[in-house]
């Protein structure tokens, strides 16, 4: 028999790959890096709990303090002295020259070997517009309220300001009889010269000694130009009569024109038998009047434009000096009366550097590719130094360029220039002297050293005042040379110490084998340091260099114990000399500390660029 074999055929389906899912929400993106990073275990909870409770009770309480009580006004009414110090008025053209050309060739070398990402655009446009825009919404927001108290048995102060055309002014006398239907803590800007008796009259009155029936002020209350011609509105001239009955008087006009006013406050003497008969505290408050500047140079536009002030008898002007404010700012007020006349002041500043900087980068993007470009702007950074020390020192007998002593530099100009001359002048000095110590000749080897050794064992402090005091004692020669050139020599050799320690780490850490490598292509010992030993030795120790010429910059502030007023002292100057900012300390070095953070995390992220580009790596080494 034949047995037939059929073929049996099976089909197998291909397997399905299952379907995509999404990692849990709990192990990527933001909540996944919290679970890892802030919230592993019980006690990195724990902490991460009490550490972010204290930032937002620090952060709450500063934004509080800033907004509604701090004082900036000590940092806007003084840029010109935090930024320049004591150069001379007449010529801060030449620092805003300076501004303008360091700020092109930044821009140009950025455009040339760099690129700005977009959301560099979009940071400055946004700035641009809040600086147009924060001083057109501040000055919409109307003044606090100023007080000033009459006083028995005293002269009244006659009340001087600047108002400009249609401004509605809004003058009161409020008896001071009974603060529990007012409050305690008026609100706005109180006569610094009584707040004594405005405690003693305030004790009374809620203690209940203040006899009502001894309250015999009585007058008038006129309202006068500069020339003493009563204003005329509408209505006939501006003025309001009180009488002995303890009552609130309201008048509000509109100036007719700009200039000074004087608010004048005749007390009838006669009717109560005298002065000394003439008894009772009133608040003369008046709204709608803006308190202007103590400062020199705002005080000399104002007599420009507006005439010298008026010549009269207990006149008490509208400048911040005479006046304090009391109580807490709202939001609007904090924008209108500290944020506002900031922006004020630097908007123009802002608006024309960003156009010189990308004026530069648009010029260093388009012509890249040229070298003439490229050439230009190395030859423009190599002479931009010497450059603004000559133009910002001058020369004695010019005309163009009178000369302006060191001596006369001060604020952040002087703090940048001896970081900048520190920096410059120590990076090759302090190369120089980590080679030294490594060669094999022991007379530089043993004075590179001791030089190493002798700085790096003493304060920078010493260094400063050895520059003053001690080496024109040795070398008379010295005793007619500029302090502040004295202290860049000084800065320089103490950060070239430091510096040299740096980059004799790096130098150790590049293999023998390279070295080897150059020699036996035939490269000498000048070639092998400088091409294949320096490079890769600098890369290593990128985060080290950048530390020290952060440090450097902070250190800069030591010159103030010896005369200087670089940042800190010329702050400290004005704080320390001038009355109405002594109570502002707080707010004038938190400034300052805000500067020094700024340039510094500014160092420190291009130090952290470099690296991340790998250009601080030895990865590439290998």
């Amino acid at each position: 028999m034949r047995r037939e074999h059929s073929d049996t055929h099976f089909y197998v389906a291909p397997l399905e790959a299952p379907p995509s899912r999404r990692p849990p929400i709990t192990t990527v993106g933001p909540l996944g890096w919290m679970r890892t990073n802030l919230f592993s275990n019980r006690m990195n909870s724990v902490t991460t709990v009490v550490m972010a409770g204290l930032a937002v009770w620090f952060l709450w309480s500063f934004i509080t303090w800033s907004i509604e009580s701090a004082q900036w006004a000590v940092v806007y009414n003084n840029l010109r002295l935090i930024t320049s110090g004591m150069y001379d008025r007449k010529e801060i053209w030449r620092m805003e020259l300076v501004t303008a050309i360091l700020v092109f060739l930044t821009g140009l070398g950025l455009g040339i070997w760099s690129q700005i990402a977009r959301r560099v655009f979009i940071a400055i446009l946004l700035t641009l517009i809040v600086l147009l825009v924060v001083p057109i919404f501040g000055q919409r927001i109307p003044e606090p309220t100023i007080y000033s108290l009459v006083e028995p048995q005293k002269a009244p102060s006659n009340f001087v300001f600047i108002g400009l055309e249609d401004d509605e002014v809004t003058v009161t006398l409020d008896p001071l009889t009974d603060l529990d239907d007012t409050g305690l803590h008026y609100v706005g800007y109180i006569e610094s010269r009584s707040r004594a008796e405005w405690s003693t009259q305030s004790r009374a009155a809620t203690t209940g000694e203040l006899d009502l029936s001894d309250y015999n002020l009585t007058g008038v209350v006129r309202i006068v130009d500069q020339a003493g011609n009563a204003v005329i509105t509408p209505d006939g001239p501006v003025e309001m009569a009180f009488t002995s009955d303890p009552q609130t008087s309201t008048v509000t006009f509109t100036l007719p024109q700009d200039g000074w006013y004087i608010v004048e406050v005749v007390r009838d003497d006669e009717a109560n038998g005298g002065r000394d008969n003439n008894l009772g505290y009133s608040w003369l408050t008046i709204d709608g009047v803006e308190l202007f500047s103590s400062q020199e140079e705002p005080t000399q536009r104002r007599e420009e434009e507006y005439g010298s002030p008026p010549a009269i008898e207990h006149a008490l002007f509208a400048e911040e000096k005479a006046y304090r404010f009391d109580g807490t700012r709202t939001f609007g007020e904090f924008i209108s009366l500290q944020i506002s006349p900031f922006f004020n002041r630097i908007i123009l500043s802002v608006i024309v550097g960003s156009a010189i900087f990308f004026n530069g980068w648009l010029i260093g993007s388009l012509g890249k590719r040229e070298r003439t470009i490229r050439r230009s702007t190395l030859i423009g950074w190599a002479l931009a130094l010497p450059a603004v020390v000559i133009i910002l020192r001058g020369f004695d007998g010019s005309r163009l360029l009178p000369l302006v002593s060191t001596a006369q530099w001060g604020g952040l100009l002087l703090t940048m220039l001896l970081t900048v001359v520190g920096i410059t002048a120590s990076f090759p000095l302090g190369v120089a002297l980590a080679l030294g110590r490594r060669s094999k000749l022991p007379v530089i080897k043993w004075t590179c050293t001791l030089f190493i050794e002798t700085i790096r064992g003493v304060p920078l402090i010493t260094i400063l005042f050895m520059a003053k005091l001690i080496v024109p004692f040795f070398w008379s020669a010295l005793s007619d040379l500029d302090l502040t050139i004295r202290m860049m020599i000084g800065v320089t050799l103490f950060s070239a110490a430091y510096l040299a320690e740096n980059v004799r780490g790096g130098l150790q850490i590049v293999p023998h084998g390279q070295i080897e490598a150059a020699r036996a292509l035939g490269l000498n010992p000048f070639l092998t340091t400088t091409f294949i030993v320096l490079p890769q030795a600098l890369r290593a120790v990128i985060p080290a260099i950048v530390g020290q010429f952060i440090s450097l910059f902070k250190d800069t502030s030591l010159v103030a114990v010896v005369g200087l007023f670089e940042l800190v002292g010329i702050v400290d100057a004005i704080v320390s000399g001038q009355p109405i900012y002594r109570p502002y300390q707080r707010e004038a070095y938190i400034f300052i500390a805000i500067v020094y953070f700024i340039i510094s995390f500014a160092m420190s992220d291009v130090s952290r660029r470099l690296e991340t580009s790998g250009a601080g790596s030895l990865r590439k080494q290998q």
